[in-house]
């Protein structure tokens, strides 16, 4: 009896312990995986980089590229002021002869001035000054009357009134010339001849003159000694300011490189025009090349007008200036 009772005892205390046993396994497992969830990594489990996701298909041809802008060229036009042309007059009548004889007297260059402005005040016209050069013209044109035996304006070798008044370094606008030989009593009877004559008079009492050279000498012509008097008028050409020819040369110049390069940029818009597709880089490119050849050109018909005006501003003040 009390061997069946161990016996129970014993069993009853294996299974207790069994499940004792059971628990505590359990237990430890429940732990670990805590423990092992604690210390979990999301990158512990990633094992390759997930795949990026497409773009949508025609996202690249629905966004638009932004389109580039071509210059526009300037169209030159440049107008330049006319040089008023000079013109220089030349007032010549036939000479004067005096074909009446009588008692020969003495004619001087300061008494032939002094009776022409006597008559030029007579007739409220202002007075000419003596000019050296205008009488060196005189002295020149009385000598190689004599020389040559001639009484005409223009010389048997053609050398005319306004040779000589150039050759003695007078710039003129306007000239004039009265020739006379005979026997004059003096200075007056020959300024009254002349009067007597309507062009010898219109030479001398013309306003617009305002310098005279006289030349008078007595000597052999045509076989007979008698005198020979020179009247040269003059009117001076204004000192007025040069044309700038420099910058002429300069407009001409931007001009003609103005008109190859307007050529280089017509080509290149035609070009850039006739183009099937305009984007994308390449495009871009040539679209930038072609606005700065436009700027260059553009700043080169701004440079030229510039240029165009003050050569006018200049020519208009000469034009002014020759008027006078």
């Amino acid at each position: 009896m009390r061997s069946i009772f161990t016996i129970v005892f014993l069993t009853g205390l294996t299974v207790g312990a069994f499940f004792v046993f059971r628990l505590s396994l359990t237990q430890t497992l429940i732990d670990i995986d805590i423990e092992e969830l604690a210390t979990y990594r999301p990158t512990d489990r990633a094992t390759h980089t997930a795949p990026e996701l497409p773009l949508f298909p025609d996202i690249r041809e629905r966004i638009s590229e932004p389109k580039k802008t071509i210059s526009e060229e300037t169209s030159p036009a440049f107008k330049e002021t006319t040089i008023s042309e000079i013109k220089k007059e030349n007032h010549t009548p036939p000479p004067l002869k005096k074909t009446t004889t009588g008692q020969p007297g003495t004619l001087t260059l300061h008494g032939v001035v002094s009776a022409t402005n006597a008559q030029r005040q007579m007739y409220g016209v202002l007075p000419l000054a003596m000019n050296t050069q205008l009488s060196s013209a005189a002295h020149a044109k009385l000598q190689d009357m004599f020389s040559k035996q001639y009484f005409e304006h223009v010389a048997p070798d053609n050398t005319e009134p306004s040779d000589w008044v150039e050759g003695a370094g007078y710039v003129y606008r306007l000239i004039g010339e009265n020739l006379a030989l005979g026997d004059f009593s003096g200075d007056l009877d020959l300024v009254t001849a002349w009067m007597n004559s309507p062009g010898h008079r219109a030479n001398m009492l013309k306003a617009e003159f305002t310098e005279i050279g006289v030349a008078v000498g007595k000597g052999m012509f045509d076989g007979q000694e008698t005198w020979l008097a020179v009247q040269v008028f003059g009117r001076p050409l204004p000192t007025c300011t040069s044309i700038d020819v420099a910058l002429k040369t300069q407009i001409t110049e931007n001009q003609n490189l103005l008109e190859a390069m307007g050529a280089n940029v017509q080509t290149q818009k035609e070009a850039l025009e006739a183009s099937e597709k305009k984007s994308g880089d390449e495009y871009t490119s040539r679209v930038d090349a072609y606005n700065t050849l436009v700027a260059q050109y553009n700043a080169r018909v701004g440079e030229t007008k510039t240029l165009v005006e003050t050569y006018n501003a200049g020519v208009q003040a000469y034009n002014v200036c020759m008027a006078q």
